[in-house]
């Protein structure tokens, strides 16, 4: 049995009940016929707290902080890994190495930010 919720086409009561899958309408207590509601499933505006501790909600530009985010661990974490795995010639020709001014080899910098 599954717990579903009812409306009443008379009086607009809501019930949830648990009942069998292919039960759709029940007797109300007015007299009337509940009908079984389909779950609403369209998306909808994140609006919850996401931080309980500094209170903070999702933010319009979530998607930007999140690839902001993945680009500074990209150049923060996984790059010096990569150095340290591959071959000099493959991380030139990725752009994790690059020949400053004066010629030295140096870890290249993550691009600017906007």
């Amino acid at each position: 049995m599954a717990k579903y919720i009812f409306e009443c086409g008379s009086c607009k009561k809501k019930e949830s009940k648990f009942v069998p899958v292919k039960t759709t309408e029940l007797p109300c207590e007015c007299g009337g016929t509940q009908y079984r509601k389909l779950p609403n499933i369209a998306t909808q505006t994140v609006n919850e707290t996401v931080d309980t501790f500094t209170n903070t909600k999702r933010s319009q530009n979530h998607d930007a902080d999140i690839k902001q985010r993945r680009d500074d661990h990209y150049w923060t974490v996984d790059v010096p890994r990569f150095i340290q795995t591959y071959s000099t010639e493959t991380c030139l020709e990725q752009q994790w190495l690059i020949y400053n001014e004066k010629g030295e080899l140096v870890i290249n910098k993550p691009p600017s930010k906007r």
